[in-house]
């Protein structure tokens, strides 16, 4: 009887081993996937954190080195706090979606690396004689603008309006236009009138650090003439999509959003801009100067404004076919 006994409770105790051990794995398993669903969660949270700061200050460097440049395309690929990006740049040229750039970017708990720079190196430059202004493009091929700031004296100025029976018809052009002087906003109307033939898409302001300006002098005293001008990754302006009704509202939530994108950037010169326009005070529509523009327009419209006195320079940009 005392042996039933023995057996009856060893066979109790490996039972009630058995039954702890089950216990402890599901306890495990709850645990672990409790750890695993609030890791996700914490992971996506702070991954996502990073995504969008990331894209925050790639936006800033689109708006502010690309005129009328926009992210197009943007995926990530999330891993462990942090992940990376991809993204295509682009401009819209007569409602086409003209892809110019593309990004790969790290970002996370460590930083960002590996950021293209758009508009500065992302593209080289050639010239196919010693008569011609050189010409710098992007990734994709595609040619950059050239600006020419008013105040400085330029040994001499590009002028792409003069080529413009080069151009085959039928095409789409991008052209950006420095001004003969600044004009202020309450003269866009004018400005418009005259280039009636053509679309305002974008306004070049004034607005360089003391420093940038002193650099745009020493090129203009000391390098060759066509090695000079303003190429379009260091000219800051705002966006204008209807220029017949851009007020001063208008402005003023362009000028805000290029502020604020200044703010963001993460270049050291747009920090310094940055800090200078803080200094100084932002300025006001009643202040805001007027450059250049950037305008698109078929061959026939842009025959319509060669000789303008108002245009001191020109220099095309995207040439392609319209949409329809």
């Amino acid at each position: 009887m005392k042996d039933i006994d023995n057996f009856l409770d060893e066979k109790k105790f490996k039972k009630s081993i058995i039954r702890a051990k089950i216990k402890l794995t599901i306890k495990i398993i709850c645990i672990s996937a409790l750890v695993f669903i609030l890791g996700s969660v914490i992971n996506s949270k702070l991954s996502l954190k990073y995504s969008n700061m990331s894209y925050e200050k790639e936006e800033a460097i689109v708006k502010l080195t690309i005129p009328n440049g926009y992210i197009s395309e943007s995926s990530d690929f999330i891993g462990v706090l942090g992940g990376t990006s991809f993204k295509k740049i682009s401009k819209n040229i007569g409602g086409k979606n003209i892809i110019i750039n593309d990004s790969i970017t790290k970002f996370g708990i460590n930083g960002e690396q590996d950021r293209n720079i758009y508009g500065r190196v992302s593209g080289g430059g050639y010239s196919n004689s010693d008569n011609e202004w050189p010409v710098s493009i992007n990734k994709y091929g595609y040619k950059k603008l050239r600006f020419f700031h008013p105040e400085l004296d330029y040994k001499e100025y590009q002028n792409d309006l003069d080529k413009i029976e080069k151009i085959p018809d039928g095409k789409i052009i991008e052209l950006a236009i420095s001004f003969d002087k600044a004009y202020s906003i309450y003269e866009l109307n004018m400005l418009q009138s005259k280039l009636e033939n053509v679309e305002i898409k974008w306004l070049w302001l004034d607005e360089f650090t003391n420093e940038k300006m002193d650099e745009f002098k020493y090129e203009i005293e000391n390098y060759d003439s066509k090695s000079t001008g303003i190429e379009e990754g260091e000219v800051i302006g705002i966006e204008c999509y209807n220029s017949k009704y851009f007020n001063i509202n208008d402005y003023n939530e362009k000028y805000d959003e290029l502020i604020d994108f200044l703010n963001k950037s993460p270049y050291i010169n747009h920090k310094q801009l940055y800090d200078e326009i803080v200094e100084r005070g932002m300025t006001s529509a009643d202040d805001a100067e007027i450059l250049g523009v950037v305008v698109h327009g078929t061959k026939e419209d842009l025959k319509e404004i060669v000789g303008l006195p108002i245009i001191k320079a020109s220099s095309f940009g995207i040439i392609t076919d319209p949409i329809y």
